[in-house]
Order: C-alpha cells, then sequence, then structure tokens
C-alpha cells in the first residue's frame, strides 16, 4: 500500500500540466488552479467533485469547494481511479 502511495505521488509531483486550459465545471465560474504538493487548502465545504469510480489507473480530478471566509476555489490533481485493474 505504502508503494501506491508513493508512486501516486511522484505521479501527482511530475504529471505536466496538461489540462491547463480547462475550468472548473459550468456550475461555477472560478479559475481552476493545479495542485502542487505541500499546498495548504482551506476547505469548509466541498461543493462538487469529479467522479472517477468508473475509470482505472491514474486520472485527472477536480474539487470545487467553499473556503472558511466563503470563497469558492477549484483544484485539479491526478489520483487512481476507483476501478481496480486486478481480477476477483
Amino acid at each position: 500500500m505504502k508503494f501506491t502511495a508513493l508512486n501516486a505521488t511522484l505521479l501527482a509531483a511530475f504529471t505536466p500540466i496538461a489540462f491547463a486550459s480547462e475550468k472548473a465545471p459550468d456550475s461555477t465560474k472560478v479559475d481552476v488552479q493545479e495542485y502542487q504538493y505541500g499546498m495548504q487548502l482551506d476547505i469548509d465545504t466541498v461543493l462538487q467533485r469529479t467522479d472517477n469510480s468508473r475509470k482505472s489507473g491514474v486520472v485527472p480530478s477536480v474539487i470545487v469547494y467553499r473556503d472558511s471566509q466563503g470563497e469558492v476555489h477549484a483544484v485539479r490533481f491526478v489520483e487512481w481511479g476507483g476501478l481496480s485493474n486486478q481480477n476477483g
């Protein structure tokens, strides 16, 4: 499990910014920031999150949230999809 977490961290750190032109979903009109390792996020309420439950491998994800001051932010990052590549 530690190996998987390490791989995900390394992939996130070295993934090129290939999605820089994307915006947050239309329901929110905020610019999307790229997550940087160690970035401090003040998340009070999650408003929207990319559903990657039916994807496998490392996939892009966006979270839209409201901070403790009431401002809306969106952050893009990569994560492991929820679909397992293993049989059984």
